[in-house]
């Protein structure tokens, strides 16, 4: 569950940065689509180590 716990902290701090970065450059800016990528990325591991979890 620790790792878990670590995942959604990245999470969230990978979430603030987008937020950021979205209002200082503009959602469309290169930065800020390969932040979302990476967000995107995060949240599916969390996902599949959650799923294992449960199975």
């Amino acid at each position: 569950m620790i790792h878990a716990e670590v995942m959604r902290q990245q999470i969230e701090k990978s979430r603030q940065l987008l937020n950021q970065m979205g209002r200082r450059y503009g959602l469309r800016h290169p930065k800020v689509l390969k932040q979302s990528m990476h967000l995107d990325e995060l949240i599916n591991q969390y996902n599949r180590v959650k799923y294992r979890e449960k199975v």
